[in-house]
């Protein structure tokens, strides 16, 4: 008989497991929804960029494509002391393949009856940066250094591969990580 008490759970971990990177590490966080062509930018990108190398021994990638809640608990776990989330967001008030980059700590304060709609519905199942961004902050799982680099999509569709304009922007996000990394950024 199977002990489900004591299977694992994709995408939870109940404390620090053997791989994990040291405390104080910087974490690169994609944030993608799979199959759905320029959603899907946050993991995509966090793949091309693991292996492009030059990276300092302390970077972590990893998929945070998964609800907020789940992040906010995996940020407990690894205690970094750097953050960097990248993903496609549509705002509709830029062209697509636009990047931003915002500093968490810059941001507005936070309504709480909106971290409560969002942390409800990412219990539902909803994934997104903003709904990441909203429970994260509130529960202060982030790092005082915490930052967040989106691309406007072009193309919601199902499918594989980005849109012209959002593929533009991968090199663009690759620069801009690395510049947040040597501490060169804006």
């Amino acid at each position: 008989m199977a002990d489900y008490a004591s299977a694992p759970i994709p995408g939870i971990r109940l404390s620090r497991q053997p791989g994990d990177p040291p405390p104080g590490c910087t974490l690169i966080g994609g944030i993608g929804l799979p199959w759905l062509r320029d959603l899907d930018f946050g993991t995509t990108w966090l793949d091309r960029a693991s292996v492009a190398g030059g990276w300092p021994e302390s970077v972590h990638f990893e998929d945070l494509s998964y609800a907020a809640h789940r992040v906010m608990h995996r940020l407990e776990e690894l205690r970094p002391s750097r953050v960097v989330l990248v993903g496609c967001m549509p705002r509709g008030d830029v062209p697509a393949g636009t990047v931003r980059r915002y500093a968490v700590a810059d941001m507005a304060p936070l309504d709480l009856l909106d971290v409560h709609e969002r942390l409800t519905e990412a219990v539902g199942g909803i994934i997104d940066m903003d709904h990441t961004v909203a429970v994260c902050r509130w529960s202060k799982a982030f790092p005082a250094d915490t930052s967040v680099i989106e691309v406007e999509p072009e193309d919601r569709a199902f499918g594989l591969g980005f849109s012209p304009a959002v593929e533009l922007a991968v090199d663009e996000v690759l620069a801009l990580v690395r510049a947040q990394l040597a501490g060169t950024h804006g």
